[in-house]
């Protein structure tokens, strides 16, 4: 007979995960963290009431909303706003992604094998949708998102949406939300135009649907955890505190304050590899340190501290001066200056992928306990997760807000930086200054070369903008053939020759691909703050016009606000 209170608190574990899965960007930052300070929170709190496993023999009264404690109370309604407060950070995820998309999440309820809603951001998404609903089964029955028109699938569409009033340009992406190699639900992603939807956002779905499964595997380690009610809090707060889009040395503090309450050690030692090389370097250090300093470098080969990578497994010794045939710790010869005994050493992995490593070790030769490596487990397998999302969060966010073309800011992104240097200008009573650039007679290279060869004319130009400027001024494609510069804490008269450097570089330049050769000349247009307006659209539109007088008088020039 089916335990529903079991279904119950295995299906809220499943919705947990999914929602926290998802990396963001700018605006929902707390997103990844939150995943495990979920699960920790979920977990520790079903073991605390009942003593149960994951697998679930008994079940945690307060979570199914039985029990009158005020405890029970308490926690429930913390759980409640935690998860609906997340629920809230994935949609804004989405939204930052693409704001043309409405979003809607479904999990499968078991007890009447329907699909039900658990959050939308649109009325077009309907409660629930029944398990055999063609359109949905085509959404779980494939790996990849399912792409589908309205104009394609009439049919189909009206039984999952409705009979309304369609347009025809409506399209959805349908990604399949796995559990346990099982249908867990799907998530849907709906737009008014096929036009909205770009490749990239396919990929990133695909990419979180892949690592699903393996967030979920993580419950099984969690049942490991020590059963000391300080801990769970502590570790708890831990995550909950970090962001996706904190430093580094933001998470090595927390992991340190951590193993300090709980961990017994004379030095704890937290290393990184440097990529392509034989060696690591030494990231944080807590107790013991006239043997080495953070930023030191040191061989993989033939050291105590390169075992975790070089055997990718962990170190545990008493007395590792007989164990491993090592010439040092860090360096060759350091063995007898710093002597060290015991260590436990854990390499910080992710997909099979050695991310770094913690070791922590005693002067003395005392054997670390049991409860001592699960912790170090659990803390060196979060890293990793931590670390693996901070990374992808970095790649899909400047992918985000680059263009793909030529690499340089988006519109959008521009815009947004702008106005923070503005602002900065304003705070530090700088000024600065605004290039609209337009490539001249561009249209005549499409017409008679094809977009291909206008879109490397495109490229080359970007690289000759990116070369002229300084790593603190901002670049970007403001749109077609037009790019837009802002040049820190300068004015016009510096920054005329900047301009005319770059309309020079690109009047000399020879355009060769495929046996075409072209020349091509730029316009360029520049207003300055706080001279010319205090306002970002003034500046921008000075600039423009500025521009456009150049072209008036046949290009290839520059021409600032006031000088016309």
């Amino acid at each position: 007979m089916i335990n529903l209170k079991h279904l119950a608190i295995t299906t809220l574990l499943v919705l947990s995960f999914i929602f926290f899965i998802f990396p963001t960007p700018p605006g929902a930052i707390f997103i990844l963290l939150k995943i495990f300070v979920f699960i920790f929170i979920l977990v520790f709190f079903y073991k605390y009431n009942n003593g149960s496993s994951i697998n679930g023999t008994k079940v945690s009264a307060a979570l199914q909303g039985t029990g009158n404690s005020p405890d029970n109370s308490n926690v429930k309604n913390e759980l409640r706003e935690n998860y609906d407060s997340l629920l809230e950070l994935v949609f804004k995820m989405i939204l930052a992604m693409n704001p043309d998309y409405k979003c809607a999440a479904y999990m499968l309820n078991p007890n009447v094998n329907n699909f039900v809603l658990q959050k939308s951001t649109s009325n077009d998404f309907p409660e629930q949708i029944i398990r055999d609903n063609l359109l949905i089964d085509k959404i779980i029955n494939q790996d990849s998102p399912f792409l589908m028109q309205q104009n394609e699938e009439k049919d189909l569409w009206t039984d999952l949406f409705g009979d309304k009033s369609w347009r025809g340009s409506e399209c959805m992406i349908g990604i399949r939300l796995n559990y346990n190699d099982q249908v867990g639900g799907c998530l849907l992603l709906m737009t008014d135009h096929f036009k909205s939807i770009n490749e990239r956002d396919k990929n990133i779905l695909s990419y979180l649907g892949k690592h699903l499964s393996m967030g979920i595997r993580k419950l099984q380690r969690i049942e490991k955890l020590l059963g000391d009610k300080d801990y769970r809090i502590r570790i708890s707060e831990l995550f909950n505190q970090i962001s996706i889009a904190s430093k580094e040395d933001e998470l090595f503090d927390g992991v340190k304050d951590l193993c300090r309450s709980y961990l017994r050690y004379d030095k704890l030692t937290i290393t990184f590899p440097i990529r392509n090389s034989s060696t690591a370097k030494i990231k944080m250090i807590d107790g013991f340190s006239e043997d080495s300093k953070l930023g030191d470098t040191f061989d993989i080969d033939n050291t105590l501290h390169g075992l975790p990578y070089k055997l990718g497994e962990r170190i545990n010794s008493t007395n590792w001066v007989e164990k491993y045939l090592v010439k040092g710790r860090f360096i060759q010869g350091d063995i007898e200056k710093y002597n060290f005994n015991s260590i436990l050493s854990i390499p910080i992995k992710y997909d099979n992928n050695i991310l770094g490593a913690i070791s922590i070790e005693r002067l003395n030769k005392s054997s670390f306990l049991d409860k001592d490596i699960q912790f170090l487990e659990l803390l060196t397998d979060t890293m990793g997760s931590i670390l693996t999302w901070k990374y992808e969060y970095t790649k899909m966010y400047n992918n985000a807000i680059h263009d793909g073309l030529t690499d340089l800011l988006n519109h959008k992104a521009y815009k947004e930086r702008l106005s923070e240097e503005l602002s900065r200008a304003k705070r530090f009573k700088q000024s600065l200054v605004l290039l609209i650039l337009d490539l001249d007679k561009f249209k005549r290279i499409n017409d008679s070369y094809g977009h291909l060869y206008g879109d490397f004319v495109l490229s080359e130009v970007s690289k000759i903008l990116k070369d002229s400027i300084r790593n603190i001024d901002i670049c970007a494609r403001y749109g077609g053939e037009e790019f837009a510069i802002v040049l820190v804490n300068t004015d016009v008269k510096n920054a005329r020759p900047v301009a005319e450097r770059i309309i020079e570089s690109i009047s000399d330049f020879n355009f060769i691909k495929d046996g075409i050769k072209e020349r091509m000349t730029i316009s360029a247009g520049m207003s300055q703050y706080p001279k010319n307006s205090l306002e970002m659209k003034e500046l921008i539109a000075h600039a423009d016009l500025a521009m456009y007088e150049v072209k008036k008088n046949g290009g290839n020039a520059v021409i600032a606000h006031e000088d016309y």
